[in-house]
């Protein structure tokens, strides 16, 4: 946890909010993905209707989660920045099954892997390093 002579740099809160968009991004494709269970072309791709509502509600756990993480990574603290680091990885993996699977969503896949790598980037800056460090 940081100490307040460390002040939060900028890169750092464009992080924590790169990483709710991407949390927020999940959410949503999840609830999406949760009204197709009656588009048969879509429910093939999964396989049956059970499989893509398991990866539609995995979806959004994880989108909840990230929402969550986002908090901690504005607190500075850097078991945050670990968990964001292996949650944006699992997106991105997501995201690349989901535009395989149901293409119609491939803008939601596209969008979620931008903002994923972004994040883990910014994470890494070296003033994000030194703030998750003190």
């Amino acid at each position: 946890m940081t100490t307040s002579n460390n002040a939060r740099p900028g890169g750092v809160t464009t992080v924590a909010v790169l990483t709710w968009i991407s949390g927020a991004i999940s959410v949503i494709t999840g609830l999406l993905l949760l009204f197709q269970t009656g588009n048969a072309d879509i429910v093939a791709r999964f396989g049956e209707a059970a499989l893509l509502v398991v990866f539609a509600v995995s979806v959004m756990i994880v989108g909840i989660v990230v929402l969550i993480v986002a908090g901690g990574l504005l607190r500075g603290i850097n078991g945050a920045r670990v968990v964001a680091v292996i949650f944006q990885a699992l997106s991105i993996a997501a995201a690349i099954w989901l535009s395989i699977s149901a293409p119609a969503f491939l803008w939601a896949a596209v969008i979620g892997i931008v903002v994923s790598v972004a994040v883990i980037v910014l994470l890494f800056s070296g003033r994000a390093n030194a703030y998750f460090r003190d």
